[in-house]
Parts: structure tokens; C-alpha cells; sequence
């Protein structure tokens, strides 16, 4: 398993092996920051509570800027990643975020060592 390639991580190795942090990041448009922060923070709390293999999902706002956050989010393995990414609260929430948003999303995905 190439461990650089997320396209061949199910290859070589089993899923519970290691843990998968991802950090996203978000820029909102001006003056949305506050409606954009509860709704995230919302979110974020439905996500901690209701699923299975989430270990921590913290949202943050960058020091010095209103319209700039970041989520951290570390999940047991990359089913519990994947079965994130299929929840219907996420499917409710992206629309409500995604308007709000100045630019697109990124996202960078980490396997803990």
C-alpha cells in the first residue's frame, strides 16, 4: 500500500488500523460569519453525539479574521470517515453552509502515525 495514495488505502491495509484526522477549511462571505458559526457549531455537536467512531470534532475560528474557520475532525477509521460523509445531517447541513461560503471548501485528510 502506497500510503501517499488515498485511492489505494483499502488495497494493503485494514480500515481500524489507524485513525483519520481531516482538517476543513472555510472562508464565509462578509457578514454571514455569525449565522455560519451557529450552524456549524450545531452541526458539529449532532455530529460528536449521534455517530459511532467519531472521536472529536472541534470547529475553530482563526485568530484575527471573522470569516475564516477550520474543522478538525479525527474519526476511528476510515469506515467511520466514510459513514460520515453518507449522514443525512451532512447531506441537510452542506447546502445551508455551502451558500454561505466565499469560496470553496478544502479539505485535507490524515491518517494519525
Amino acid at each position: 500500500m502506497d500510503w501517499a495514495d488515498p485511492s489505494s488505502y483499502r488495497l494493503g491495509a485494514r480500515a481500524d488500523v489507524r485513525s483519520v484526522c481531516a482538517v476543513l477549511k472555510a472562508e464565509t462571505h462578509p457578514g454571514l460569519d455569525e449565522d455560519f458559526e451557529t450552524l456549524l457549531r450545531d452541526f458539529a455537536s449532532e455530529v460528536r453525539d449521534a455517530e459511532i467512531g467519531c472521536d472529536s470534532y472541534v470547529v475553530t475560528r482563526m485568530i484575527g479574521s471573522r470569516n475564516h474557520f477550520a474543522v478538525h475532525a479525527q474519526f476511528t477509521n476510515m469506515e467511520a470517515f466514510e459513514r460520515h460523509a453518507d449522514t443525512k445531517h451532512l447531506a441537510e447541513a452542506m447546502p445551508r453552509l455551502s451558500a454561505m461560503l466565499a469560496a470553496p471548501l478544502s479539505m485535507e485528510i490524515f491518517f494519525a502515525v
